[in-house]
């Protein structure tokens, strides 16, 4: 069915016994670009923690035995651990810039600039560790931009059957990346120096702006090695909807700001995100520190750790893409997310309230692999997916919105550690304190999904009539709506043109 298709689509000739992969082998190379891209910006946020527990930071500064190369307070630690998301709050500002300039060009300096910062990075701290909090807090204000690059390249490579599937790939490299720059952060730090963690990250970035630069233009039509019969795939739109150029969208397109701060539901999906990152970012941030701290667990086993954390997202988000799928032609639009987007709020909820009790090291890791996957369905048909089905040309900035505020707990939750978990060493019942102040810490993590649960629920009870499927992604319409078109009420329609330029419904 798929097959046929592609071929009603493309304006060539096809031999009957052309191969669809064939017609769709290029654009994999965009796909494979910017989803790498979302795994190395998060290999970059994670790394350090494991980083720090393996040589770059003293566990004891007074022991003379301890062979890290810094001497940093818990406070000092857990500021540059969250330095990064202090400037990825007001990741909403590049955004705004970048739905100007062009979303292309501005990534592709956003990737130069993080190749430099992040190879350099064991320099600047061997200068001073608040260096490195504002050299982070300046490199995530610019980085917010790569998160709304990520809808803006699905909304003009993406072919409308492979949409949903680039997006839940896309979520499940970028999340991922997490554990595995947890990973890769221990074992290289463990293995052959913390510093080549870093150097390892600023090359990767380099190579992505080497391959931006050959292969992944603005828009496919730009694209210099794509065949015809491929590029035929793509809908040409009208040019009077994009106001005559089909070059980078210039703000004529977009919704104004004041608009969409009036939708209801962008606050809801603003709890979701905090709520999200709140379960995520513990995962690879404060956790690990539980277990070392509390279990005495060593690095490169903490290391592993997080690697299955990050591996089970993201093989959940696979598996259960299928399961989705299955799931949305059963069920109606709206109920099906609604399914994907609660369910693993109320798993999360239920985790954080057992793990304290748990005293069983490989018990802990189950129940947080669980966590784990339930997150992986936020990726899957939920409020990260039906942001772009609402609005898809104002998505990448109402994303920026939400996603500035899911960025708290990026830096709150470890101060909040710090303050609820800090222990006098000296007292005699040290150990029994300290796990006590620990489990009164996860009690208060619960607050998080349960917020999310309320808050999309008053959301939809209060605005029932803005959580629709936009025209241009609805399967059931028998005209096709220019996904370009903002304000759509059923009288701003453009023709795509399919056989022989006449409108083509199966589209």
């Amino acid at each position: 069915e798929y097959k046929s298709y592609l071929r009603s689509r493309s304006t060539l000739p096809l031999h009957p016994n052309h191969h669809s992969l064939i017609i769709m082998k290029f654009r994999l190379i965009p796909y494979t670009f910017i989803t790498i891209l979302m795994m190395v910006e998060q290999l970059t946020r994670f790394g350090p923690v494991t980083a720090m527990l393996g040589g770059m930071v003293k566990r004891n500064c007074s022991d003379p035995t301890d062979e890290g190369d810094f001497c940093w307070s818990d406070k000092t630690q857990a500021l540059v651990i969250g330095a990064f998301f202090y400037g990825f709050v007001f990741q909403f500002l590049i955004v705004g810039v970048a739905s100007r300039l062009g979303f292309t060009k501005t990534v592709r300096v956003i990737m130069l600039f993080s190749a430099a910062v992040t190879a350099l990075y064991p320099q600047i701290a061997a200068v001073s560790p608040y260096f490195i909090v504002a050299t982070q807090i300046l490199r995530a204000l610019l980085s917010g931009a790569i998160i709304g690059y990520q809808f803006e390249f699905v909304r003009k490579w993406s072919l409308p059957k492979e949409r949903n599937y680039l997006l839940s790939i896309g979520g499940a490299t970028a999340v991922f990346g997490m554990g595995l720059g947890s990973f890769l952060g221990g074992v290289i730090s463990e293995g052959i120096g913390w510093e080549y963690y870093f150097y390892l990250c600023g090359l990767l970035y380099f190579l992505l702006y080497v391959v931006a630069v050959i292969f992944v233009p603005d828009t496919p039509h730009q694209c210099m090695f794509m065949s015809k019969a491929e590029l035929g795939l793509y809908p040409t739109i009208d040019e009077g909807a994009t106001g005559g150029s089909k070059l980078e969208n210039t703000g004529k397109e977009y919704t104004g700001w004041g608009k969409l701060l009036r939708r209801a539901y962008l606050y809801a999906f603003c709890v979701a995100a905090f709520s999200f990152n709140t379960v995520a970012y513990n995962l690879y941030t404060t956790i690990p520190i539980y277990l070392d701290k509390v279990f005495h667990i060593p690095t490169t086993v903490l290391s592993w750790s997080t690697f299955f954390f990050g591996s089970a997202i993201g093989f959940s988000m696979m598996a259960l893409s299928k399961v989705f799928q299955v799931v949305d032609k059963k069920l109606p639009w709206l109920p099906c997310r609604m399914i994907f987007t609660l369910v693993p709020f109320v798993n999360a909820a239920m985790i954080f309230l057992i793990l304290p009790s748990v005293n069983y090291f490989p018990l802990i890791v189950i129940l947080l692999v669980a966590m784990a996957m339930g997150m992986g369905t936020l990726f899957n048909g939920s409020f990260i997916t039906v942001n772009y089905e609402i609005d898809p040309v104002n998505s990448s900035r109402m994303n920026s919105i939400f996603n500035s505020v899911g960025q708290i707990p990026g830096f709150i939750w470890p101060l909040i550690q710090v303050f609820m978990t800090e222990t006098d060493e000296t007292i005699s019942d040290y150990e029994e304190v300290h796990r006590s102040r620990w489990n009164r810490y996860f009690y208060t993590m619960t607050t998080g999904p349960l917020l999310a649960l309320a808050a999309i629920i008053l959301a939809y009870y209060l605005r029932p009539e803005e959580w629709k499927l936009h025209p241009s992604l609805d399967a059931t319409s028998v005209v096709v709506a220019n996904p370009n078109v903002v304000e759509f009420d059923g009288a701003e329609e453009v023709k795509i043109k399919g056989d022989k330029g006449k409108e083509n419904p199966a589209a």
